[in-house]
């Protein structure tokens, strides 16, 4: 190569265009542009009726919230060797996993480098140099951006130490208990619920100067709890979710999920080790329908798992009430809200969790 053209190419910053960039991206479109439920961005708009940030705001938050949970999704279907998603092929079909795992790590920090856009400088309620109280102590708006990206951080490592256990269980073949599920599910699924609202309430200091006395964080890891054992029940019986990613998926994939679980555990205290069929199917990673129908039957009529876990979504359901109209009392006498009716659409999210 011409010595020339080698200085000049040092010389000059490296290019990126959109060409490059769209080739990085189309593991992350063939998933992020098929319908999903956007549950989580319906959430956003429902806890900023408590929180009442800037529009602009809210539409970054939720570009964030979006992209980390359609790149997890991407991850997580390699990991778990699926075969659909959202009704068409799963993208490490279609580009391979080495360019799936790429983009979707990629979009990672496509996500996080949206954190700037969450501080608006010339918002007229924000001084930019003196923001942000907590505890006494008076932060400026470069320590905000470097709270929002810690939130961040820390969010994603709790999605990935949930995403890790719930594979150790599968590949090391354990079983775990009712409390290590719930765990994982605290890290795994309500980690983006509690990097959501980590950030709101952040967010809402630093636009009003009032500090959160009372944490949406509990309540919102309480959901994540209840949407996943909701999620796990109707993998194993609901069209929608067949038709989206094929029948009973989840046990083909050998997952440990909650009504697997009681199944496992009822096995294990009711039936001999040789005779013990769910434990041997779920290791087998079938994907054949007949037996995943018996496997199915025996949730249903046997182990009772299938009814189990819908109580328990009613159980949590009832603690979750109480624990919002706790929050709603807190946050009514604190003056901010006049609204006493602003967490109706969280109760009627609530109430078609549990009602399925």
């Amino acid at each position: 190569m011409d010595p020339l053209v080698i200085k000049s190419f040092i010389d000059n910053p490296q290019r990126w265009d959109a060409t490059n960039e769209s080739i990085l991206k189309k593991p992350f479109l063939h998933i992020s542009q098929q319908r999903g439920k956007k549950f989580r961005t319906r959430l956003i708009d429902i806890f900023n009726q408590i929180y009442q940030l800037p529009d602009q705001v809210l539409t970054t938050l939720s570009q964030i919230i979006e992209i980390l949970h359609n790149a997890s999704l991407m991850i997580d279907d390699i990991e778990d060797n699926s075969l659909l998603r959202r009704g068409v092929k799963t993208s490490h079909l279609v580009y391979g996993i080495p360019m799936t795992i790429n983009s979707a790590n990629y979009m990672y920090f496509v996500a996080m480098n949206l954190i700037p856009k969450l501080i608006i400088q010339n918002n007229k309620n924000v001084n930019t140099n003196v923001n942000m109280n907590i505890n006494g102590k008076s932060l400026s708006t470069n320590h905000i951006q470097i709270q929002l990206y810690r939130i961040f951080n820390e969010e994603i490592c709790n999605l990935h130490r949930g995403q890790g256990m719930d594979i150790y269980w599968r590949d090391a073949n354990v079983i775990p208990t009712e409390e290590m599920y719930m765990n994982m599910v605290i890290n795994k699924t309500g980690g983006l619920f509690r990097l959501t609202i980590r950030l709101m309430e952040t967010l809402f200091t630093f636009y009003t100067g009032h500090n959160i006395e009372n944490s949406m964080i509990p309540i919102c890891e309480l959901l994540g709890i209840i949407y996943q054992i909701r999620d796990d029940c109707l993998n194993l019986s609901d069209e929608t979710m067949t038709m989206n990613k094929g029948f009973a998926e989840d046990i083909t994939e050998g997952k440990l999920s909650f009504p697997i679980i009681h199944g496992l555990n009822y096995e294990k205290m009711n039936i001999s080790e040789k005779n013990r069929f769910l434990h041997n199917t779920i290791i087998s990673k079938t994907s054949n329908i007949d037996v995943k129908l018996k496997v199915v039957k025996f949730l249903k009529d046997e182990s009772e798992s299938l009814d189990y876990s819908k109580d328990t979504i009613k159980n949590l359901t009832i603690i979750l009430k109480k624990q919002l109209q706790t929050f709603s009392t807190k946050y009514y006498e604190s003056n901010i809200s006049n609204d006493q009716d602003f967490l109706s659409p969280l109760y009627s999210i609530i109430d078609y969790l549990s009602s399925f």
